[in-house]
This record gives structure tokens, C-alpha cells and sequence, in this order.
């Protein structure tokens, strides 16, 4: 049987392989810690609604303008056609609120 340590490290070099490349995506959102993470799309249907794991990337799909809520901004890193966003301007309470164009 593996060791913890050994589990772990395996388990890392799945999620690195499998994490988007952040530059293909309009709108990509990584959690230093866990984040509630919501987005809904030009249609208002949510595309992405959840706690998203520390260390995790994720990507959110649907037709721009996108709506983005974030529960934890100071937990969480945004980029927007690869670049980071600022969430300061966006955020009160530590919950940013913003929208990402088309």
C-alpha cells in the first residue's frame, strides 16, 4: 500500500495535467483556498455554481457578457483572456461582483 505522501503526489501531477491552460479561455478563476464561485451567462443561465477546492482551476463556459459572483475574492485569482483581473474595485465585503464582456 502506497504511503499518504506518495498519494498525494500522484494525485498533483493529475491535477497539473488536467488544468486548463488559462491564456484559451475567456474566463478562468483559481482558488487559493475554497471559493464559492458562480457564473451566469448573456442568457442568465448559470454555467458554473460551487465550491471550488483550494489549488483548483476552472473555466466557465456560456455567452458573454458572463456575471461573476465570488463568495472568497481574496481566495481566488481571475483571469480574463489569459490576464489577471483585478478584483479590488470589484469587491466588498470580500465578495466580488463583475461582469466579463465579450
Amino acid at each position: 500500500e502506497p504511503a499518504a505522501s506518495e498519494v498525494l503526489v500522484a494525485q498533483a501531477a493529475v491535477d497539473t495535467a488536467s488544468s486548463p491552460v488559462i491564456g484559451d479561455y475567456l474566463l478562468a478563476l483559481r482558488a487559493k483556498s475554497a471559493s464559492w464561485i458562480q457564473v451566469r451567462d448573456a442568457s442568465g443561465a448559470t454555467t458554473l455554481q460551487r465550491i471550488v477546492a483550494a489549488g483548483e482551476t476552472v473555466v466557465a463556459e456560456g455567452k458573454p457578457p458572463l456575471s461573476v459572483v465570488i463568495g472568497k475574492a481574496d481566495a481566488t485569482e481571475v483571469f480574463v483572456r489569459g490576464k489577471p483581473f483585478d478584483l479590488a474595485p470589484v469587491t466588498r465585503e470580500n465578495v466580488a461582483r463583475f461582469e466579463v464582456k465579450p
